[in-house]
C-alpha cells in the first residue's frame, strides 16, 4: 500500500470508477477482452513483446507472440521490477512489457488520433497507468486513443557490458533495453492500433521526466523514424549529456562481479542464470530519488546505436526525427523532488545542506558558490525555496528553454511553462506550488486527490485549456484551434504560453537567471 501511495503521488489520482459491460476485439496478435466504462473501452495489461525472460534478459525486445483464445484485458498488467523509495522493498515483476489502452466506444468513420504516454520516475520506478482510468478522460474528451506503455527499468532496462556490446554483431551496443522497449511498443502500435481504432499514420508519443527524456530519446532513435508523428516533452531535460558505453559498461563489469560471474566460464549466461532479487540487488538505485545517498545512476546511454548522438548535438544539428513538438517545465520543478527526498523521510533540508546540496548538484565546491552568490539563502524564506529555485532554474527550465531554441530551427515548436500555484497535491499541507509532474493532472482531466474525482471550478477552464491543447496537437500537429487562445510557435522572441488561471503569452521567461546558467560548464554525464 506505502508503494502504491507513492506511485500515485508521481502521476495521477487513487480514484478508481466501476467496470461496465465487457466488449471483444480482435487484433493482428489474438482477441482480447476488455470493457467499456463511461463510453470508453478499456484494454488492459495487452502484452506488446515476449516476457524478457532468462536468455531474454539484457536483449532487446522480441515481438509478442499470437496467442489462442480469448486473453482477457480488464486489469492493469504487471509493472517493471524496481524498488519502493518508501519501503525499500522490491516489486513488480520482470515479466512487465505490457501497454494499455483506452478509446472511445462510439467509433468514428475515420481513425483517430493515438497518443502513446511514456512514464517517468527516473528510469528506477514507475508505470505506464496507476488506475484503470488513467487515460479514460483525455480519450473520451479529446477523441483520441490513449496508450500508456511499461518499459524495463533500472539494472534491467539499462545496464551496459562488454559482452552485451558483442553478443550481436549486427547491432553492438547495450544499455538501453528500456528505450527499446518503448521503440517497440511504438512498433505494436503500428501493426496494431487500427483494431482500437486508432491511425497509425498519426501517433503522438508525451511524457514527463523521465518519460521526456525518453521523448528525447524516440527522437534521436533511428529506430523510432516514422513510427510517431509528434512529440511532447513534459519537464524532461535532455541538455544533460549521456554517459558513454565505456564508462556505463564498467557498472556491469561490477555487476557481474557482484553476481559471482567473473570466473564463469559465460559470464552473461551466468548473470542470467540469477534470480531477479539477485540481480536487482547488485546496484541499486538512491534512495533519495538524486541526492547521492549511496546513488547508482542509471539513465540513457550513449551506445552509438540507439542513441548514436547526444540529444543536444541531434537537436541543434537537426540529425533527429523530426516532428512537430511541444516542450515545456513547471515554474518550481525541484520542490517535488526536495520534498520526496526530505521531508517525505522526516529529514527537512537544514540550512547546513544547501551548499552540501548543490555541490552534489554542481559537481564542484567552487560552482556550488556560485550558485549561493546568485541564489542566497537570506533571500528565502527557507533554504527549502532556495533550493527549490536554484534547483528549478538550472536543472529545467533553462535546460527547457535550450531545447526550445534548438528545436525551434527544425521543427515547429510551442513553449509552455506551467506555473498554477495551487495545482491539487495528495497531501495538502506540503504546498509545493507548480511542482514536478503538477501539470498531469490536467493533461490527463483528474485532480491529484484522494477525495475528489473532479476539479473545483476555477480549475475547469485550465485542465479544458490543457487538454484541448494537447488533443488538438495530436490531431493536426498544432495545439491551436477554434475557442483556444493563440499560441504562437516559439521563435527567436522566446514567446512561452504561460499556463495557469488565466493563460497568458510571455516572452524572456527566465531570461536573466538562464544567462546566469549558460555560462556554468555544470552539465556533464553521470559517469565517465
Amino acid at each position: 500500500m506505502l508503494y502504491k501511495l507513492l506511485s500515485l503521488l508521481l502521476c495521477t489520482s487513487l480514484l478508481v470508477a466501476c467496470t461496465n459491460s465487457p466488449v471483444t476485439l480482435q487484433t493482428p496478435s489474438g482477441q482480447l477482452q476488455g470493457y467499456v466504462d463511461q463510453e470508453v473501452e478499456h484494454y488492459l495489461g495487452v502484452p506488446y513483446a515476449q516476457p524478457p525472460l532468462g536468455d531474454l534478459r539484457w536483449l532487446p525486445p522480441q515481438p509478442v507472440r499470437p496467442w489462442e483464445g480469448t486473453l482477457p484485458a480488464n486489469r492493469n498488467g504487471k509493472i517493471c521490477t524496481q524498488f519502493s523509495p518508501i519501503t525499500g522493498s522490491l516489486v513488480g515483476s520482470e515479466d512487465c512489457l505490457y501497454v494499455n489502452v483506452w478509446a472511445p466506444a462510439n467509433k468514428s468513420a475515420r481513425p483517430l488520433p493515438v497518443m502513446v504516454w511514456i512514464h517517468g520516475g527516473g528510469f528506477i520506478i514507475g508505470q505506464g497507468s496507476y488506475t484503470k482510468e488513467d487515460g479514460q478522460r483525455l480519450a473520451a474528451r479529446q477523441n483520441v486513443v490513449v496508450v500508456s506503455v511499461n518499459y524495463r527499468l533500472g539494472i534491467f532496462g539499462f545496464l551496459a557490458h562488454p559482452a552485451l556490446t558483442a553478443e550481436d554483431p549486427a547491432h553492438p551496443g547495450s544499455g538501453n533495453y528500456g528505450i527499446q522497449d518503448q521503440t517497440q511498443a511504438l512498433r505494436w502500435v503500428r501493426d496494431n492500433i487500427s483494431a482500437f481504432g486508432g491511425d497509425p499514420d498519426n501517433v503522438t508519443i508525451f511524457g514527463q521526466s523521465a518519460g521526456g527524456i525518453s521523448v528525447c530519446a524516440q527522437m534521436v532513435s533511428p529506430a523510432a523514424s516514422g513510427l510517431f508523428h509528434r512529440a511532447a516533452i513534459q519537464s524532461g531535460p535532455c541538455v544533460s549529456p549521456m554517459s558513454s558505453l565505456t564508462a556505463v559498461s564498467k557498472l556491469g563489469q561490477q555487476a557481474q562481479a557482484d553476481l559471482g560471474c567473473s570466473a564463469a566460464k559465460d559470464p552473461l549466461a551466468c548473470m542470467r542464470s540469477r534470480t531477479t532479487e539477485e540481480v536487482a540487488g547488485t546496484l541499486p538505485p538512491d534512495p533519495t530519488l538524486g541526492f547521492g545517498e549511496g546513488y547508482t545512476f542509471w539513465w540513457p546511454t550513449h551506445d552509438g546505436v540507439v542513441l548514436p548522438l547526444q540529444f543536444m548535438d541531434a537537436f541543434e544539428s537537426g540529425q533527429f526525427n523530426r516532428v512537430p513538438v511541444i516542450n515545456g517545465a513547471t515554474l518550481n520543478e525541484a520542490s517535488l523532488l526536495i520534498w520526496m527526498s526530505h521531508n517525505m523521510r522526516f529529514k527537512p533540508l537544514q540550512e547546513t545542506q544547501y551548499a552540501e546540496r548543490l555541490e552534489y548538484l554542481m559537481g564542484s565546491s567552487q560552482l556550488a558558490e556560485k550558485v549561493i552568490d546568485r541564489y542566497p539563502l537570506d533571500h528565502y524564506a527557507s533554504p527549502f525555496e532556495a533550493l527549490t529555485e536554484s534547483f528549478s532554474d538550472g536543472f529545467f527550465n533553462c535546460p527547457a528553454r535550450r531545447q526550445s531554441l534548438a528545436l525551434s530551427r527544425h521543427v515547429p515548436t510551442w513553449s509552455y511553462q506551467f506555473d498554477y500555484q495551487n495545482a491539487p497535491f495528495f497531501i495538502p499541507w506540503a504546498d509545493l506550488k507548480a511542482f514536478h509532474s503538477a501539470e498531469l493532472q490536467y493533461v490527463l482531466g483528474r485532480p491529484m486527490s484522494f477525495t475528489r474525482a473532479n476539479f473545483k471550478e476555477q480549475e475547469n477552464g485550465l485542465a479544458d485549456s490543457i487538454m484541448t491543447y494537447w488533443g488538438q496537437f495530436a490531431r493536426t500537429g498544432d495545439p491551436n484551434g477554434a475557442g483556444q487562445a493563440n499560441w504562437p510557435a516559439y521563435d527567436g522572441s522566446d514567446q512561452t504560453l504561460l499556463f495557469n488561471e488565466r493563460n497568458s503569452v510571455a516572452t524572456g521567461v527566465h531570461e536573466v537567471a538562464c544567462r546566469f546558467w549558460e555560462a556554468l560548464p555544470y552539465l556533464r554525464p553521470a559517469y565517465q
